[in-house]
C-alpha cells in the first residue's frame, strides 16, 4: 500500500511538472516587451498560447483575454472574452480624452474589449462602442455624457 501511495505521488509530481513546463514553453515564445505588457496589466497570469501569426502575435490568458499586438510589439486587440479590462491600462494605454469620456459617461468599468489602427481607438462595452478618431480628437459614441 505505501509503495502505491508513492507512486501516485510521484505520478502526481510529474504531471504537475509538465503542466509547469508546458506553460513555461509558451512564455518562452512571448517576446520580451509583450511579456512586460502582460506582466504589467495581467500579473501573474497563466498563458495558454502564443501564437506568431505574419507580423501579429497572438496572446491568450488562460481563463482571460487574448491580445494581438504587431511587429512593433504594440497591442492592436485586446478583447476580454466576457472579462472587463483592468482600468489601469486603460488610463495607461488610451487618450486621455477618451479615458476622460468614458470616465465621464461612467463606463470604465464596461468595457470588455479595445482595438486601435493608425487611425481609430475602439472601445468595445456591453452593447454598444465608442470610437475615438485619432486626427480629429473625435469621440463618436451613443453613450450620452451625464
Amino acid at each position: 500500500m505505501k509503495a502505491l501511495r508513492i507512486h501516485s505521488l510521484y505520478a502526481a509530481l510529474a504531471l504537475l511538472l509538465s503542466c509547469a513546463c508546458s506553460n513555461g514553453d509558451v512564455w518562452n515564445e512571448v517576446p520580451g516587451k509583450i511579456a512586460e505588457f502582460i506582466n504589467r496589466f495581467y500579473p501573474n497570469s497563466e498563458l495558454a498560447s502564443c501564437d506568431k501569426t505574419g507580423s501579429d502575435y497572438r496572446v491568450r490568458i488562460k481563463d482571460g483575454p487574448g491580445l494581438t499586438f504587431n511587429s512593433e510589439y504594440e497591442w492592436t486587440v485586446i478583447a476580454g472574452y466576457g472579462e472587463t479590462i483592468p482600468q489601469m491600462l486603460l488610463f495607461d494605454q488610451l487618450p486621455p480624452p477618451l479615458y476622460a469620456y468614458l470616465e465621464e459617461t461612467g463606463v470604465l468599468k464596461s468595457v470588455y474589449s479595445l482595438e486601435r489602427d493608425n487611425a481609430q481607438y475602439t472601445v468595445g462595452l456591453q452593447n454598444t462602442s465608442v470610437v475615438y478618431d485619432i486626427a480629429s480628437g473625435i469621440i463618436h459614441s451613443p453613450i450620452p455624457p451625464e
